[in-house]
């Protein structure tokens, strides 16, 4: 009779060690084909992340910048309203700007892959009591 047809109660330890070795090869090979698609997901997640942050950034710098046109223009009413206007808006727009790269940023990196690594390790550990006993 065929090892891979026996139930693994009457196989030999060795052949038990060498089946679980067989499938952690396989397990290894198809986690990092997972943690391959997975991290490339986060990669795009993380270039979304950045325009929107460094978009952020640049117009609270143009912000920061009107006010000291804004101050500095303050004699002047109309100028300095307006350079003022222009200011709050720039700081609203960075502000939304700021929130939707926050709400993008993984929170876990990697999740399903640390779970299903987890869950590999498991039973790769019960396939090891298995081949004790």
């Amino acid at each position: 009779m065929e090892s891979w047809k026996m139930p693994e109660k009457e196989l030999p330890t060795n052949e038990l060690v060498r089946r679980a070795m067989s499938e952690a090869r396989l397990l290894a090979k198809a986690e990092l084909l997972h943690a391959k698609v997975e991290l490339a997901q986060e990669v795009r997640a993380a270039r979304t992340v950045g325009i929107f942050a460094g978009s952020g950034a640049a117009l609270a710098l143009v912000g920061l910048a009107m006010l000291f046109v804004a101050g500095a223009a303050a004699l002047a009413l109309p100028l300095w309203a307006a350079a003022l206007l222009a200011a709050g808006v720039a700081f609203v727009l960075a502000a939304v700007l700021g929130a939707i790269a926050w709400t993008k940023l993984p929170k876990k990196p990697m999740r399903h892959t640390l779970e299903r690594m987890s869950m590999d390790l498991e039973e790769l550990r019960q396939h090891i009591e298995l081949a004790k006993h």
